[in-house]
Formats: C-alpha cells, structure tokens, sequence
C-alpha cells in the first residue's frame, strides 16, 4: 500500500511539474449580444482531436437549462462541444454513470468577454471555442429552415506546441456546427453567416 501511494505521488509531481498555466482570453465582438447573450465553451484536445477537457463553459449550456426546450436541452446551441465531450447535464447526480466530470470555469455568460487562466501539459494539443447566440436569424438562416438557433455555432481553434513557452497564439475560424445539433463535425461550408461571424472579436492563448 505504502508503495502504491508514493508511486502516485511521485506521478502526480510530475504531471504538475510538467504543466503550464497559460491564460485564454475571450473578446466580446460588435454582435456578442443580440437578443441574447451567447453561449459558448473552449476545450482541448489532442494533437489528433481526441477530446482531453472542457476550460470554460456557459452555465446554460453546462446544465442545459433552456426555457421551454424539450429533456434532452439543445444539442444543436453548441454541437460540436456537447458531441465531443459527451456532455450530460450538469443536473445530474455526481455519480451518475453518465455524468460528465466537468471540471472546467463554469458561469452565466459574461457581458464582455472573459479571461481565465488554466494549466497545460507539455504536449503537442488543439484548443477549441464554440459559441452560438440563439434567435440570430438573418435572410439565409429564417425561423422557418433553422428552428430558435438562426445561424449555427461558429467554432474558432489552434494548434498548440508541447514547448509553448511564450507569445501568443490566436485562434482561426474553423467552420459552423450542425444546425440541427445531429453531429460534432465542423462544417466548412459558411454560406449566409453574417452577425454570427462577429459574436467575438479574438480568442487567444497566452
């Protein structure tokens, strides 16, 4: 037993030496506010995308808490995300089979933005951000073809080097989420976004 903890201890100073705090900044765009405030989460993932944890998330969408919507929330406010990490609500019991552990900055939406600071490890990963502002319509995205979304999420990400040490890394537009909120995949077609395009000014890493 002895021998089992000191292993563990061991392993977890190392893990800790081993990580960096960095710190994510989120900057409110011209439209971060339309008829309401978006909902949106950053993540990491590995250097080939599988899914790591979950850095900051509305505590909407966290705990699926939409008025009116069916049990399930609405997967399609922020797809990508939820598809990833295979959230279940926050609502449910800790120890819940199918809860998530989300241990992540969890907060109503900020009304400018936001900036928080985390720990990496020292490996190759991907950052990701996804945000969705509900009721956007515009001409392409009506309340008729695209439900209470309007335009889907858009989602923004970055490569990260395992010896980030300095600077500054910017995260680029990657594509929208399912409008729909049937799958996780980045969609690459952006045809019709308008307002949806400047929910943030920048996202970045430092």
């Amino acid at each position: 037993m002895k021998k089992f903890v000191l292993i563990f201890t061991l392993m977890s100073m190392f893990f800790a030496a081993s990580a960096k705090e960095v710190t994510v900044s989120v900057g409110a765009g011209e439209h971060w506010k339309e008829k309401k405030e978006p909902q949106f989460a950053v993540w990491l993932e590995t250097a080939d995308g599988v899914f790591l944890r979950t850095l900051y998330v509305t505590s909407r969408a966290s705990k699926k808490s939409w008025i009116f919507s069916p049990k399930e929330g609405r997967p399609e406010s922020l797809p990508v995300w939820y598809h990833s990490s295979k959230h279940q609500s926050a609502k449910k019991k800790a120890d819940s089979p199918d809860s998530e552990k989300l241990d992540a900055v969890t907060s109503a939406t900020p009304k400018g933005g936001i900036i928080f600071k985390t720990e990496l490890e020292e490996v190759p990963l991907r950052i990701r951000a996804e945000f969705n502002t509900s009721f956007d319509y515009n001409d392409s995205y009506t309340k008729k073809n695209s439900g209470v979304n309007g335009q889907p999420s858009v989602i923004y990400g970055a490569e990260i080097p395992a010896d980030f040490s300095s600077g500054e890394i910017k995260l680029s537009f990657l594509g929208t989420g399912s409008l729909d909120g049937s799958d996780g995949i980045i969609h690459e077609d952006t045809q019709g976004l308008t307002t949806a395009l400047k929910i943030v000014k920048a996202v970045a890493i430092k």
